[in-house]
């Protein structure tokens, strides 16, 4: 990594710290407003909202890389590949009946 880059990584993880530090918070005002009046559920402290944040993580994003490995499974979907597979195919039937 170059000179320049490293001098950013401090700032990038205390801004990835305040970033989650506000995401527990809005999680627990929206918790407070929302769910605690419509099913009578006791309201949730701040550190219950950044629990919550991490749960919601861990269920909602784990699937990344099964997605991805997903995609690269069936590339041979994709338009081009098919495009190019019936021209080859098309060539063959041509090759075939002359």
């Amino acid at each position: 990594m170059k000179d320049k880059h490293k001098k950013f990584i401090p700032l990038f993880v205390l801004l990835g710290i305040g970033i989650a530090f506000l995401l527990g918070w809005v999680i627990q005002l929206l918790w407070n407003a929302t769910i605690t009046p419509i099913f009578g559920s006791n309201a949730i402290s701040y550190w219950q909202g950044v629990m919550l944040l991490v749960l919601f993580k861990i269920l909602f994003s784990s699937h990344y890389n099964v997605h991805k490995e997903h995609h690269k499974k069936f590339h041979h979907t994709q338009p081009e590949f098919i495009r190019r597979h019936l021209h080859d195919e098309d060539e063959k039937t041509e090759n075939k009946s002359e």
